[in-house]
């Protein structure tokens, strides 16, 4: 679901196609829908243990190459060979430099009137220009390159003699499971993430269109739960929210519970009033950290209105 739904409609202008490079498939999660879209696929990967169980996993599929690389290199494909090259929450790790590299080779690689699509980091522009640091407000950072931003990736496009096309300024949400605990809005969640489409050089140079999303969030709880609802039978499917938070709320009262009466009879009443006061202070603590996360949300919705919105009006 989260293919089809987010995914797929970002890239439908660029395949089917003959030959797709994919950076970073890791163990095969877009690698799956992309085979079925080219002729040829070619994946490529720092990691030799995701190569091996990506070859292990399409064995069959004699459209596929895989080549493991050193982390920034692309001369095992030939020049102007490419028709299309796709990196999705993989990039996002990798430092300016790094990314840099791929785009310098990337021109050499595509054919003319190929393009590319990656998911990178843009967790630089929150980096302060004076203490070097990212702002004290971005908490949730999701392992994001701190030298990499839309700007970098721009300036890496011109410098290889690409020409970038659009840019979508997202934010994230991790995958632990209490990464979306306070169901901030995502306006209040920070654009750490950054969707660039380039194409090899036409000769005539296009200011790219920069789009501010920070809804992106809720698409992807949305496709989540649609999956969860369309994709699983009944005895796989996971309880709605409202479910799991009564479920939740009643094993927790009956184990409180059984404390309570287990520290009654061995430490009477002086006991139970001691367990009382420490779930009071962590409730308050709670409580706290739930006010903290919302007021620092608030911090980064004021910060994007006055950074990305007014900078996107500027001519590029």
């Amino acid at each position: 679901m989260l293919w089809y739904r987010t995914v797929r409609p970002r890239i439908h202008r660029y395949v089917p196609t003959g030959t797709v490079l994919e950076i970073g498939p890791g163990f095969g999660r877009w690698t799956q829908y992309l085979r079925h879209l080219c002729r040829r696929l070619i994946l490529i990967d720092l990691s030799e243990r995701c190569i091996n169980a990506c070859r292990e996993r399409f064995a069959g599929d004699t459209r596929i190459e895989y080549i493991a690389n050193d982390g920034a290199s692309l001369e095992m494909v030939p020049d102007q060979s490419v028709d299309f090259i796709f990196s999705f929450d993989s990039l996002v790790h990798a430092e300016a430099d790094a990314v840099g590299a791929y785009l310098e080779q990337a021109a050499r690689k595509l054919k003319p009137g190929g393009a590319g699509f990656i998911h990178h980091s843009n967790l630089g522009a929150f980096v302060h220009p004076r203490t070097g640091h990212v702002r004290r407000f971005v908490t949730k950072r999701n392992w994001r390159a701190e030298s990499m931003s839309a700007d970098v990736f721009r300036r890496s496009c011109d410098a290889a003699g690409l020409e970038c096309r659009s840019q979508e300024l997202i934010n994230w949400i991790g995958r632990a499971r209490s990464a979306d605990q306070y169901k901030l809005d995502g306006k209040c969640i920070p654009l750490t993430d950054c969707l660039s489409v380039f194409s090899a050089s036409s000769g005539i140079r296009v200011p790219p269109r920069i789009v501010v999303n920070p809804a992106f969030v809720d698409e992807w709880r949305q496709a989540v739960w649609l999956a969860d609802l369309y994709l699983k039978y009944p005895s796989e499917a996971e309880p709605s929210p409202e479910e799991a938070v009564s479920a939740g709320r009643a094993h927790l009262f009956l184990r409180k519970l059984a404390t309570a009466r287990r520290v009654r009879r061995r430490q009477g009443l002086k006991g139970v009033a001691g367990i009382i006061v420490q779930q009071t202070l962590a409730a308050l603590r709670s409580t706290g950290r739930a006010a903290q996360a919302h007021a620092l949300g608030e911090v980064n919705r004021w910060f994007a209105r006055r950074h990305f919105m007014r900078r996107r009006r500027e001519p590029a």
